[in-house]
């Protein structure tokens, strides 16, 4: 069956677009810092001409609900409900941080990620994925937070969240701070691939499927951003996945 899928972000400093045509990915980014709203459109339209595809031809779009930059998440999401109005697509959500573990997956076919996005102000978006089908399906979604760099070290360090195995710690939170930047695990059973990743549309596109092939579809009007700043639910800080 001929599946046509959309997938764009642009949570943070990296603006990325992507198409998935019959499991074929095309997909173009940029750094735009501070012209998102510029960018993306003209970037959609210019990979459906090159492509060949017309929106209205495609059976979703996949966008990204955050935690990330607020302006950012917010000029996603109002592209999104735009294009799924005008095109009559349904829309399929995605998390930036579960974004960036495919991204893991895809560079280093890793099973295990810590996902961590800058929020800012001394704090971090994070996450501990692990990944549980080849299909693109994660565990660990509901663990997203924000939290401390220290706290983030102390879980590490302490080992109260890395298990035996390989784990890619990727994001855009892991040099931003000193003490996550010096991170050094003792156990030669752990080892650690850590890189600054962006959340790119190419790995949304599997986590889209996944979705799509359940059929958890949303209307425009059904679409919520994720911050995480305004969660006024207190977490305690124990991932295990």
């Amino acid at each position: 069956m001929s599946i046509r899928i959309l997938a764009f972000d642009t949570t943070t400093e990296l603006c990325s677009v992507a198409l998935m045509i019959d499991h074929n990915i095309y997909d173009h980014k940029i750094l735009a810092l501070r012209s998102h709203s510029e960018k993306i459109l003209p970037m959609i339209n210019q990979l459906l001409i090159e492509i060949g595809v017309t929106l209205k031809s495609l059976d979703c779009i996949v966008f990204n609900r955050g935690p990330g930059s607020f302006i950012g998440v917010r000029i996603g999401i109002s592209v999104a409900q735009g294009l799924a109005l005008g095109a009559d697509l349904p829309l399929v959500e995605v998390s930036s941080l579960g974004t960036l573990a495919q991204g893991a997956w895809r560079v280093f076919s890793v099973t295990h990620v810590i996902s961590t996005i800058d929020a800012r102000m001394g704090e971090l978006y994070w996450a501990c994925y692990r990944r549980v089908s080849d299909e693109g399906y994660w565990m660990g979604g509901d663990n997203e937070s924000i939290v401390t760099p220290d706290i983030i070290a102390k879980e590490l360090t302490c080992c109260s969240v890395l298990t035996q195995g390989d784990w890619a710690l990727v994001g855009t939170g892991w040099n931003d701070y000193p003490v996550l930047a010096c991170i050094q695990m003792s156990s030669d059973m752990i080892v650690l691939k850590k890189s600054v990743m962006f959340p790119e549309a190419q790995d949304m596109l599997p986590l889209g499927m996944c979705s799509w092939r359940k059929k958890i579809f949303l209307k425009p009007d059904q679409v919520q951003p994720i911050y995480l700043r305004n969660a006024v639910v207190t977490r305690k800080y124990k991932y295990k996945v």
